[in-house]
C-alpha cells in the first residue's frame, strides 16, 4: 500500500497532465483513487480510428516501493482497442503481437484476462520532475502514431478477417 503522501503526489501530477491535455483540446476526466479504483486515473478522449470508433488514454502512475525506488516514477499510458477478440482467435492475435511488438520504438500491443486488446507504454520520469509540456505531447503523438500504425493488422486477426500468416507475410 502506498502513503498517503506519494497518492497526493500523483494525483497532483495527473492534475498537470490533465493541464496540458486539456490546452490541446483533448476532453479529460480526473478519476481520484477510492474503494472501487485502487489508484487516481486521468482518462482522455482522443482522436476516432479510421473507423469513426471513439478511443480513450488512460493515464496512472505504477505503485513503486518508495524505500526501493525513489529517483523515478512510472507513468501507465494505456488504452484499450476498440474492438474485440472472436473466440478461438487468441493464439493467432498473439503471433501477430508478437511479430508487431519487435517493431515498436515504445510500448507494447497485449490481451489481458478480459481477452481486451491494449496497447500500453510505460513512461519513466524523474521523481523530482513535472511534466514538460512539450516532452508529454511528444510522447502521446508517438503513442497515438504507434497505436494508429499497428491497430488495423491486429484487428484483421482478431475479427478473423485474416489469418495470423497473412498479416505476418504483410507486415515483413
Amino acid at each position: 500500500m502506498l502513503p498517503d503522501l506519494v497518492h497526493a503526489r500523483h494525483l497532483a501530477q495527473l492534475g498537470l497532465l490533465k493541464d496540458i491535455l486539456d490546452e490541446t483540446g483533448l476532453a479529460t476526466n480526473l478519476l481520484e483513487k477510492s474503494e472501487a479504483i485502487p489508484l487516481h486515473v486521468l482518462m482522455a478522449g482522443f482522436q476516432e480510428d479510421k473507423k469513426g470508433r471513439e478511443r480513450f488514454l488512460h493515464f496512472s502512475f505504477l505503485p513503486l516501493n518508495d524505500e526501493e525506488i525513489g529517483a523515478i516514477q512510472l507513468l501507465q499510458i494505456y488504452s484499450t482497442l476498440p474492438f474485440h477478440l472472436e473466440e478461438g482467435k487468441r493464439g493467432e492475435v498473439g503471433s501477430v503481437l508478437l511479430e508487431i511488438n519487435t517493431r515498436l520504438p515504445i510500448g507494447h500491443f497485449g490481451i489481458n484476462e478480459q481477452n481486451e486488446l491494449h496497447y500500453r507504454y510505460v513512461y519513466s520520469i524523474p521523481a523530482t520532475s513535472t511534466f514538460e509540456s512539450e516532452e508529454v505531447l511528444e510522447i502521446l503523438s508517438l503513442f497515438v502514431y504507434m497505436c494508429d500504425m499497428f491497430a488495423e493488422h491486429v484487428e484483421l486477426v482478431a475479427s478473423g478477417e485474416a489469418d495470423a500468416e497473412q498479416v505476418i507475410q504483410a507486415l515483413r
